[in-house]
């Protein structure tokens, strides 16, 4: 038992050192999420791998190197697929060669355990978030994630970024479109907490390849049902916040109830710095005439009335724009900040970023220069 243990900390520890690490806690509830995902012979496995994508003939001198274990590579290979398609690892074909790496826990494991949740884990999950992986999470000063406004929020007067634009976006994109059910929401529904936004989960909007349909996760739709799902959003009050590249690889569609992004964040004291977003509300407070439909509609708890009247805490606010879409008077309306949060170009952009900001610059240049030479970090 006590070398089981130590293996699945040894796991903890390499995890640690990705992007969005995977930090300890005095209770080790990090572990028991661990062998949810993974065996400890799969663990072994997953010791294996990296940031980067890694050929079945490296893996497999690594487990022969490490365990003293040989394994040949069609049996390595039915292994390596079976923890992809649990969704424990990443994988990527290229020229009809597969390659694997890790998998971060969120964006990650998580998200790809949807449809395959249980009371349990949600309820270690959480746990984990409150001990740690919240902090940790939102540590990088260049989330995973952006917040983008609804456009029925914005004034003609703004010129909108492109990636700011989801609609834009989704009219031009050349990709195939997916719809998955939120992870978050169903998670939420396990431990009695169902969406109190929406009855419909399936509006996790995927665009880059990451496995959901060859898990059966998710489903093919057309850009017209994209676009529908992107006006139900915002008529059920649910925050855009799509992938913080130029063109997202998702787009995730939050509530303030269930969303494990806003929930951990609202228990910070200032949760608009955690996100990035270029806009914030702002009043007429003269044309407010205390109805309250947005303080119902804020997702972060960024208004309250006072004396009739609507008072904004900025240090809530990120910026959605969804109290301004159903204001009766027109008494809210969105500002653009002065500054302007840009998106990195591409995911390997984002998350190299966040590695650099986690580690610095001169042991990310090692970092890289172990990972080109074949080495593990």
């Amino acid at each position: 038992m006590k070398n089981e243990q130590q293996i699945y900390r040894n796991l903890q520890i390499h995890l640690d050192k990705l992007p969005i690490g995977f930090p300890p806690t005095k209770s080790g509830v990090e572990l028991e999420i661990l062998k949810h995902f993974f065996t400890p012979f799969e663990v072994k496995l997953a010791l294996c791998l990296t940031l980067s994508k890694t050929s079945i003939l490296k893996i497999k001198r690594r487990m022969y190197k490490k365990y003293n274990e040989e394994l040949d590579e069609q049996q390595l290979t039915k292994k390596l697929d079976n923890l992809y398609m649990k969704g424990s690892v990443n994988r990527t074909i290229k020229n009809n060669k597969k390659f694997y790496s890790n998998s971060m826990l969120a964006i990650g494991m998580f998200e790809f355990h949807v449809d395959h949740l249980s009371k349990d884990l949600i309820e270690k999950l959480h746990q984990y978030l409150d001990e740690g992986f919240g902090d940790e999470f939102f540590s990088s000063t260049l989330p995973q994630l952006r917040t983008s406004p609804h456009l029925k929020a914005v004034v003609p007067e703004h010129k909108i970024a492109t990636y700011d634009n989801m609609k834009a976006f989704v009219k031009n994109t050349n990709k195939n479109i997916q719809v998955a059910n939120c992870v978050c929401k169903q998670g939420s529904a396990l431990i009695g907490k169902p969406c109190k936004q929406t009855d419909n989960i399936e509006i996790c909007l995927i665009f880059k390849g990451t496995g959901y349909q060859e898990r059966g996760q998710s489903r093919k739709i057309s850009k017209d049902e994209c676009l529908k799902i992107l006006d139900q959003a915002e008529e059920r009050g649910l925050v855009l916040q799509p992938g913080n590249t130029y063109e997202p690889f998702c787009i995730c569609l939050c509530c303030g109830c269930c969303c494990e992004v806003l929930t951990t964040a609202k228990k910070f004291d200032k949760p608009a710095e955690l996100f990035a977003t270029n806009y914030y509300v702002d009043i007429k407070t003269e044309a407010c005439i205390g109805c309250g439909i947005c303080i119902k509609r804020c997702q972060m708890d960024a208004l309250t009335l006072i004396d009739n009247k609507v008072m904004i805490n900025l240090d809530r606010c990120i910026g959605c724009g969804l109290c301004v879409t159903k204001c009766p008077n027109d008494a809210l309306y969105l500002t653009k900040k002065d500054h302007e949060t840009v998106p990195p170009k591409n995911i390997v952009k984002l998350y190299l970023s966040i590695l650099s900001n986690k580690v610095g610059k001169k042991k990310m240049m090692l970092n890289m220069l172990k990972l080109l030479i074949g080495r593990q970090i």
